[in-house]
């Protein structure tokens, strides 16, 4: 009788066994997409300046300096959905702090910056309202893509 009950237990317990570790692996693990790769043409203007009509525009904060970021070009360089503009949507209010390194960061403090058409790349947290930035340089020419109609 107890060699009965061993066999049967040797038979359901492996079998069992094999049910649980097959329903813990199936469980989902949640994908996390890393904040993506954006890449900003536009210019930085006195806070004190109004917006224009046309321009999507974001108020930016550099350490203590705070700017108007009026944005010509967005473009979304990693991520499922490749439209940078729509990725700006989920900012509001439309505020980011600009951190990175201070060699990147430094020149955007600076008065001499203002109207100059900039390129600043870098990584957007949308929910922290953060761009960690790792590349600023000054664009050579004029961007060809204008604000998209369904951006307000």
């Amino acid at each position: 009788m107890v060699q009965k009950a061993l066999r049967q237990l040797m038979v359901v317990v492996p079998l069992v066994l094999s049910f649980w570790s097959t329903a813990a692996s199936a469980q989902a693990v949640p994908y996390i997409e890393p904040p993506p790769l954006v890449r900003f043409t536009g210019a930085l203007h006195p806070l004190e300046e109004k917006g224009r009509g046309g321009l999507l525009t974001l108020t930016v904060s550099v350490k203590d300096t705070k700017w108007i970021f009026r944005i010509a070009k967005v473009e979304k360089l990693t991520g499922r959905n490749p439209s940078g503009w729509r990725l700006l949507q989920d900012l509001f209010p439309p505020q980011v702090r600009f951190v990175g390194p201070a060699e990147l960061l430094h020149p955007l403090q600076e008065p001499e910056i203002v109207g100059k058409l900039l390129i600043i790349e870098g990584r957007l947290y949308t929910g922290d309202r953060m761009l960690l930035i790792t590349a600023v340089e000054e664009a050579t020419e004029k961007p060809t893509q204008t604000k998209p109609a369904y951006v307000q």
